[in-house]
């Protein structure tokens, strides 16, 4: 519940810059909607131009926290081309004598440093969070599989994250994962992280134990994390 607060907060900066900004282009008009449009004209062009780029950097966002660092300047850069493309393709079929190369550059490079503008906004805007780590694990989840952890299985360099309302994959070790999540469960195999208060039931299966999630799932217990496993008190 607290991080759906705290998402919903979130979002209320990008829609007051939304609506900032549509106010401040529809009067200045910019980049020659002054001339070419009227006012109520500009505030559907710049309103819905402003919307679908909100919009898009939320999915942006998202994907952008699954990567590290050279990752995420990827995923902006995507971002970044397509918002001008599109406000080229846009701007080519409503404004005469708009098109070519030239154009499309001068749109990229106002759109990045729009983008950057933005995100500083939004980072000094937006109330502080939980610092705590297990918070910082769970931002990096899809807003809509967000909730009480179940499991984590190490799948190559992801990880599948099982929570009671879903899984996602993330790019993330296994290791920094435990460490984020602190004592919010344990680790009971090498590719294997449980949260305790998940586990349904215990079963001995050819002399090896295995642990029966809440979401179904058969999670086994190696014998080098059996001690812990049993001192958390899973059987």
């Amino acid at each position: 519940m607290q991080l759906a607060l705290r998402e919903i907060s979130r979002h209320r900066v990008p829609l007051m810059i939304w609506v900032v900004v549509t106010a401040l282009t529809a009067v200045a008009g910019p980049f020659g909607t002054l001339d070419a449009m009227g006012l109520g004209g500009r505030a559907l062009y710049w309103g819905g131009v402003s919307a679908i780029s909100i919009v898009l950097s939320f999915g942006a966002q998202a994907l952008a926290q699954r990567y590290g660092k050279v990752g995420r300047i990827g995923v902006w850069t995507v971002f970044v081309l397509v918002i001008a493309g599109l406000s080229h393709l846009v701007n080519t079929l409503l404004f005469e004598g708009w098109g070519g190369w030239t154009d499309w550059a001068y749109l990229t490079g106002a759109v990045w440093l729009v983008t950057i503008s933005v995100y500083l906004i939004v980072a000094v805007l937006t109330p502080a969070v939980s610092q705590k780590p297990e918070d910082t694990f769970m931002r990096r989840l899809p807003i809509d599989v967000r909730g009480p952890l179940v499991r984590i299985e190490a799948q190559d360099h992801y990880l599948n994250v099982v929570t009671a309302r879903g899984s996602t994959l993330i790019l993330m070790r296994l290791g920094d994962a435990i460490s984020e999540l602190s004592d919010k469960g344990l680790q009971v195999h090498r590719s294997h992280w449980i949260a305790a208060q998940a586990v349904a039931k215990h079963r001995r299966e050819g002399g090896r134990d295995v642990l029966v999630m809440a979401d179904g799932a058969d999670v086994p217990v190696s014998r080098s994390f059996r001690k812990a496993a049993q001192d958390a008190g899973l059987f």
